[in-house]
This record gives structure tokens, C-alpha cells and sequence, in this order.
């Protein structure tokens, strides 16, 4: 049986924290692809092959897109709740803290085992 349950604040705020970076850096990637692909306009043509692969395309840019971006803001979102993870272990910790302060008798501590 196990003797308890340590959480180590300091790696789940670094963890936290390489996942929030990592998700900034995959939103400033999706928007500086989204910039380039879009900057070269529809080079595919205006003929009957290249307007069916043109819609093609934009639709399966648009969906790609659109998934890296949600993976970007998904590790955000798991950065922000690790953190708030932290905080919530630490408050707990310093309230069963001074709990039992208050819980010490002037003879020592109410109970022994």
C-alpha cells in the first residue's frame, strides 16, 4: 500500500510551462504557414482541372489549418489547467499545514501511533 501522494510543483509548473510554449510556438507556425499559402494566391489556374483541384484545395487547407490550430490552443488550454492543478495542490497542502498546527497539543501532537 502506498504511503501517500507527493505531487512535485515545481515539474508540473515546468510542465505547464513547456506546453504553453510549445503551444505559442505551434499558433505562430499555423499563422505564418497560412501566410504563405495564401500569399500565392491560386496558382492551379481558372481552367475546369484547375478550379476542381483549386476547391479541393481550400477545403483541405482550410480543415488543416484549422486542426493545428485547435492542437495549439488544446495545449494552451492543458498548460492553464496543469497550472491551476499547482495551485490547487499547493492550497491544499498549506491548509492540511496549518490544520495541524492548530492541532498540536502543548504536551506534543494529538496523536501518536
Amino acid at each position: 500500500m502506498a504511503n501517500g501522494i507527493e505531487v512535485d510543483l515545481d515539474a508540473l509548473r515546468a510542465a505547464a510551462d513547456s506546453l504553453a510554449a510549445t503551444g505559442q510556438q505551434l499558433g505562430a507556425a499555423v499563422s505564418g504557414l497560412e501566410s504563405t499559402v495564401n500569399g500565392a494566391g491560386s496558382p492551379w489556374g481558372a481552367d475546369e482541372a484547375g478550379s476542381l483541384f483549386g476547391a479541393v484545395y481550400v477545403e483541405v487547407l482550410t480543415h488543416a489549418l484549422d486542426v493545428f490550430r485547435s492542437m495549439g490552443d488544446q495545449l494552451l488550454e492543458t498548460s492553464a489547467n496543469l497550472d491551476q492543478s499547482a495551485d490547487a495542490y499547493e492550497a491544499i497542502d498549506t491548509a492540511n499545514s496549518e490544520l495541524f498546527t492548530r492541532m498540536e497539543l502543548p504536551s506534543g501532537y494529538a496523536a501518536t501511533s
